[in-house]
């Protein structure tokens, strides 16, 4: 049985919560209350009262996990478990269970997502795994691992699913949207094309609007991916007004946040700022308002009203960065530091003020997003070419030239040519395509680091890290906590650096980690570069980023010759005892030797720089 079976005789139900608004479920619920007193008559039969009540209270459970009341999902559904317990309906029981383990992972987030695997784990391997339970359990099993940050183990759970979900048409929908939304995550845009088009028609066919605006809002996600502005239109047009007919206020701002986001992209600063207008206003009248795209919707607000040339558009901005910092939201940080060092470049007067371009740009490169540090290099490099040359600020830059090579490497992330690889992996080799996938977002966010370090003042600690494993599956590619980029990976060596002033303790812990990924503590020899620059990432071929007064051919011959576990330091680094009993702490075995520099420091008094 079905957790909405005992209503099939009385209530159109199933079908109102895929398609229909949310006061015209909730009046269907009402009605059906009012049916079920009825049926709590003593004359009437207790079993079909008691599973009635129980499809009430999960269909209760659904709408309020469909509208975010997360807290009332989990109540109902909770609640409507135990009752098919009770009646001895396994199948509606662990259905109902799932649910409710999905309800807690959006409540709760990854705090909840660890017992969520457990619990789904035990559903799906209970009984026939060709059941209807076991394939929903292991499709929420999936999106607790990728909430989890295991893409791996999210993509072998969610194709497993899949491969079961044939004589289930709509959880087949559901599981594709799934996938769908984890490449887009992962970057693999084509593959998440090819899969979200196919769940979306699934969704029309069933008359899923719920689904279908899922599917749709994450097409156009990939379509932006691909850098297919005009494609990304009209499948989040669709979102929208699909959201707008079922009285989805979260669907809703989303779609025309980033249809305003569109706008801004093609220079219709007047579309955007209707459609953040209007995704603001959405935002603010659902209950409670959602302030994460109230802030979106501010964002794109101030910067509609700034290309405008409204005045107006500076409290928009603010507005937008407060909010993002009271959520903790890092990718909203990082957005609004980009915007106050627009918004400080273009009111500079007078004498030149430093702008704080970096912070911004190491930010959004960190999260692994080089297009947008392309974007911010290319809004600097225009504000400094309007204003007059005693006016430029933030920081020393490289010249013109080498300015423009960074933005055209730091830009050349679009991965058109991938596309049709990425559509035969997805059903023919899924796990290399994961592995790809895996592997191009470590290197999108190294990529974006080198590009943000290019705004940097001068001044680089830098690593040569010897081991055996090295050169090899991409390992030397720092991971997202790392404060590294890596600028050169050969076999049995590779180069590390770091802003110089950088702590001794997260330049050791980010040593241990790389340790951890290769099974083994490496042997590194680290210097200080103190008018190191990085001009230029790396483009596609290149063999690593173009750098100024940085010297490491002497560094990485000292780094062959250590023990394993060996960090010799070069005393300019300044290092203390504390700074390298933090880093023994880690496992390494500090070497100093007192008063001698180390031979991979360049810019030294009386030593020309490489260069």
């Amino acid at each position: 049985m079905l957790p909405l079976d005992p209503l099939d005789s009385v209530s159109p139900l199933p079908r109102l919560l895929r398609s229909a608004p949310a006061a015209e479920v909730h009046a269907e619920l009402d009605r059906l209350e009012e049916l079920l007193d009825a049926v709590r008559d003593p004359a009437a039969a207790p079993a079909g009262g008691a599973l009635l009540a129980a499809a009430l209270g999960f269909g209760r459970g659904a709408i309020a996990l469909r509208e975010g009341a997360l807290d009332a999902a989990v109540v109902h559904l909770d609640g409507a478990a135990a009752a098919f317990d009770r009646e001895g309906e396994a199948e509606a029981r662990d259905l109902a269970r799932c649910e409710a383990a999905l309800a807690r992972m959006r409540r709760d987030a990854q705090s909840a997502c660890d017992a969520a695997v457990v619990e789904l784990g035990a559903i799906a391997a209970a009984g026939d795994p060709g059941r209807r339970a076991a394939v929903v359990a292991d499709h929420y099993r999936g999106t607790a691992e990728r909430l989890l940050g295991d893409a791996a183990a999210a993509q072998r759970t969610l194709l497993s699913a899949l491969r079961r979900s044939e004589p289930f048409l709509g959880e087949r929908a559901q599981i594709l949207n799934s996938l769908g939304t984890l490449y887009v995550a992962l970057g693999a845009y084509g593959a998440a094309e090819a899969l979200l088009e196919h769940a979306a028609e699934l969704h029309r066919r069933r008359g899923d609007a719920v689904g279908e605006a899922i599917a749709c809002g994450q097409l156009g996600a990939a379509a932006l991916g691909l850098g297919a502005l005009e494609r990304a239109r009209a499948p989040l047009q669709r979102q929208e007004w699909l959201c707008a007919c079922l009285g989805d206020a979260f669907g809703r701002a989303r779609a025309l946040t980033f249809l305003s986001e569109l706008a801004l992209e093609l220079g219709r600063a007047d579309d955007a700022l209707a459609l953040a207008t209007c995704a603001r206003d959405v935002a603010e009248r659902a209950a409670p308002p959602l302030r994460t795209w109230i802030a979106y919707a501010a964002r794109a607000i101030g910067r509609a009203r700034r290309d405008l040339g409204d005045p107006g558009a500076a409290a928009a901005l603010d507005e937008a960065g407060a909010i993002f910092r009271e959520l903790g939201h890092p990718l909203g940080a990082a957005l609004a530091a980009w915007d106050h060092a627009t918004a400080e470049a273009l009111a500079l007067g007078g004498p030149a003020v430093p702008v704080d371009w970096f912070a911004a740009a190491w930010a959004l490169g960190s999260l692994g997003l080089p297009a947008r540090v392309a974007q911010l290099l290319r809004e600097r490099l225009e504000i400094e070419e309007t204003a007059p040359p005693p006016e430029r600020g933030g920081g020393p830059a490289p010249d013109g030239e080498a300015r423009e090579r960074a933005l055209a490497a730091a830009a050349q992330t679009s991965p058109h040519v991938a596309v049709q690889r990425e559509v035969e992996l997805v059903y023919d080799r899924p796990d290399e395509l994961a592995g790809i996938a895996v592997r191009r977002t470590a290197a999108n966010r190294n990529l974006g680091r080198l590009a943000a370090l290019t705004l940097a003042p001068p001044g680089l600690a830098v690593a040569a890290v010897a081991a055996l494993r090295l050169g090899t599956r991409g390992l030397a590619l720092p991971p997202e906590r790392a404060a590294a980029a890596c600028v050169a990976d050969l076999p049995g060596i590779t180069v590390w650096i770091w802003p110089a002033n950088t702590e001794p303790h997260v330049i050791g812990r980010d040593l241990a980690a790389l340790g951890a990924a290769l099974g083994e503590l490496p042997r590194a020899a680290l210097a200080l570069a103190p008018a190191g620059r990085v001009l230029c990432p790396p483009f596609a071929g290149d063999a690593g980023a173009e750098l100024e007064a940085v010297e490491v051919g002497a560094l990485i011959a000292l780094s062959a010759r250590l023990a394993m576990g060996e960090l010799h330091l070069d005393p300019r680094l300044g290092w203390d005892g504390e700074a390298c009993a933090s880093v023994e702490a880690l496992g390494f075995a500090v070497s100093r030797p007192a008063g001698r520099p180390d031979p991979g420091w360049a810019g030294r008094p009386g030593r020309p720089d490489p260069g």
